[in-house]
C-alpha cells in the first residue's frame, strides 16, 4: 500500500545525525511514508510516547511479496511506548508495527495495545524479517488475535524469519497470542530460511494455538518462558515463584556490569530497566545485598522468608541454593 505518495517534501524534523524525530502519530505516518516511497534506509528515534488510536499505518510494506519495500534502518524507541490498535489486516497481508524489515535494528521500544489479523504472521513488532536484523531492549504487552487457519506463523515478537540472520537480545513478551492457525512460535513464529539467535529473553505471556506444529525456532541462550502450548525446553521453563523472588531477573542480568534487567517493585516481576522509573525498580545488587543477623534468610527481593523456603536465598549476605 502506498502512503502519502504525493508528498514531495517532508515536514518531519531530523536531528544533526539525520535521525527522523517521531513524537506523534502524524510523525509515525510520515516516517512510514518516507520508508515506503523514498528511503528504506532512513533512521528514526521516538521523542515521546505515541498512541496511534485507530491509525492502521505500519512501517514497511504489509504485502507478502519479498520485493516490496522493507525498513532497513535503525529505529530507537528511547524507552518510549507505542500504542497500537491494528484491526484491518487482510487475509493476504502480514501485520505488525514493522510489517517488513531487511537489515534493520529496533531497540529500546515498548509496544502495547492490540492487533487482530486474518492474515499471515500476526505478531507485535515485526511480521517479516529479512537480511541481518536485530531487536534489543524491546518489551511488548500486545494482545494478538489471529483468525486465519492453515499455515500462519503467529508469535509474540517476530512472525516469520524469511532469510538472513536475526538476533534478539534482552527482549520481553508479556502479552497474549490467540491463533487459529498452525506452525506458530513463542518469540519467533517460523524460520523459512536463515538463522535466529536469542539471548537473555523472557516470555511471561500467554499463548493459545488451535493448530499444530507449534514450537521454539532459533538458538536460545539464557532465555525463559512461563507458558506455551508446546514443549518448553527444561532449561527455559520458569515459574511464578522464580519470577517473583528475583531468580529470573538475576539470571537475565547474567552478571553484567551495566544494569539491564531489574525487579519491578510495582509488579514484583522482572523488567528491562530502560522502561521503568527509578522508584519502581530494585537493582540486582540491592537484591543480592540483602542480609540480617545470623540465622535469618531473605529471598532475592530482600524479603524475610522461613527456613522451609526452597530456591535461591540470601543468608548472612551470601547467596545459597536451598533444595
Amino acid at each position: 500500500m502506498a502512503l502519502l505518495a504525493g508528498l514531495s517534501a517532508w515536514a518531519i524534523e531530523q536531528d544533526s545525525e539525520g535521525y527522523y524525530l517521531i513524537g506523534s502519530a502524524a510523525d509515525w505516518d510520515e516516517f512510514a511514508a518516507i520508508v515506503y516511497n523514498s528511503n528504506q534506509y532512513a533512521n528514526a528515534m521516538m521523542t515521546a510516547d505515541i498512541d496511534l488510536g485507530d491509525d492502521q499505518t505500519m512501517i514497511g510494506s504489509n504485502s507478502e511479496s519479498g520485493n516490496s519495500p522493507a525498513f532497513r534502518g535503525v529505529f530507537d524507541g528511547q524507552g518510549h511506548t507505542l500504542t497500537i490498535a491494528y484491526t484491518n489486516i487482510g487475509s493476504s497481508s502480514v501485520g505488525a508495527p514493522f510489517a517488513k524489515i531487511n537489515g534493520a535494528t529496533i531497540q529500546n521500544l515498548h509496544v502495547t495495545g492490540s492487533l487482530s489479523s486474518a492474515g499471515f504472521h500476526p505478531t507485535s513488532i515485526v511480521s517479516d524479517s529479512w537480511g541481518t536484523s536485530r531487536l534489543e531492549n524491546v518489551w511488548v504487552d500486545v494482545n494478538i488475535v489471529g483468525t486465519r487457519t492453515g499455515w500462519v506463523e503467529a508469535s509474540g515478537l517476530v512472525g516469520c524469519m524469511k532469510s538472513g540472520n536475526l538476533t534478539l537480545i534482552d527482549c520481553m513478551f508479556s502479552g497474549t497470542v490467540n491463533g487459529a492457525g498452525s506452525y506458530n512460535g513463542c518469540f519467533i513464529g517460523y524460520i523459512d530460511s536463515g538463522s535466529a539467535t536469542l539471548t537473555n529473553c523472557l516470555s511471561t505471556g500467554t499463548f493459545s494455538y488451535n493448530g499444530s506444529g507449534n514450537g521454539f525456532r532459533g538458538t536460545y541462550t539464557n532465555c525463559y518462558v512461563k507458558q506455551f502450548p508446546g514443549t518448553i525446553p527444561d532449561e527455559m521453563q520458569c515459574t511464578d515463584e522464580q519470577l517473583a523472588d528475583g531468580t529470573i531477573a538475576t539470571a537475565l542480568q547474567a552478571g553484567r556490569d551495566e544494569e539491564v534487567w531489574v525487579q519491578d517493585e510495582a509488579t514484583g516481576a522482572p523488567m528491562l530497566k530502560v522502561f521503568l522509573p527509578d522508584d519502581t525498580q530494585t537493582s540486582i545488587e540491592e537484591i543480592n545485598a540483602a542480609t540480617a543477623k545470623s540465622g535469618r534468610r531473605y529471598n532475592l527481593m530482600g524479603q524475610p522468608i522461613g527456613r522451609d523456603y526452597r530456591g535461591i536465598v540470601i543468608e548472612d549476605g551470601k547467596k545459597l541454593i536451598v533444595r
